[in-house]
Formats: structure tokens, C-alpha cells, sequence
């Protein structure tokens, strides 16, 4: 069971970490099943699925699109917006 869920985990990783990386993670997490337990082993496959997602490239440019692309659509209909009309009109 612990396995299936880090085997998800690892899985969840972005490609090129996951083809460089899976099967020596996996080998890894059955040592440490076998000896000191899994937990540990799990939690650092959490920070180091956002780790990996947070220095990935395309995340980043997509956020930065996401926020350019709000900012502009706040500045373009920005007179429609409530809290920019002057009070009492």
C-alpha cells in the first residue's frame, strides 16, 4: 500500500526528473521499507515533488502569463470595476 502511494508520488514528478530518477527512488524507498521504515522516505518524495514543480520553467511562465494576463484585463476594464467610481455618481 505505502508503495503504490509513493510509486504515485514519484509519478507525480515532472518528466525528465521522473525518467532520470524513478527507478533509483523506488529502489531506495524498498531499502528503507525493509530497514528504518517508509515515512521518511515518503515526506521527502512530497518536498521533493514541489521542489521539482516550483523549478520547472513552464510553471513558472504560465503563472507569469496567468498574473500578466489579470493585470492587463483589471487595467483594460478597470472603469467597470465598483471600487473605481468616484462616490456620490
Amino acid at each position: 500500500m505505502r508503495r503504490n502511494l509513493y510509486r504515485c508520488l514519484v509519478r507525480l514528478h515532472p518528466a525528465p526528473f521522473r525518467a532520470r530518477f524513478e527507478d533509483e527512488m523506488l529502489w531506495i524507498f524498498d531499502e528503507a521499507e525493509g530497514t528504518f521504515g517508509a515515512t521518511s522516505i515518503v515526506g521527502d518524495a512530497c518536498g521533493s515533488l514541489i521542489r521539482q514543480w516550483l523549478m520547472n520553467r513552464d510553471v513558472w511562465r504560465w503563472l507569469a502569463a496567468t498574473v500578466g494576463g489579470i493585470v492587463l484585463l483589471a487595467v483594460a476594464f478597470g472603469s467597470f470595476l465598483p471600487w473605481d467610481r468616484p462616490v456620490g455618481h
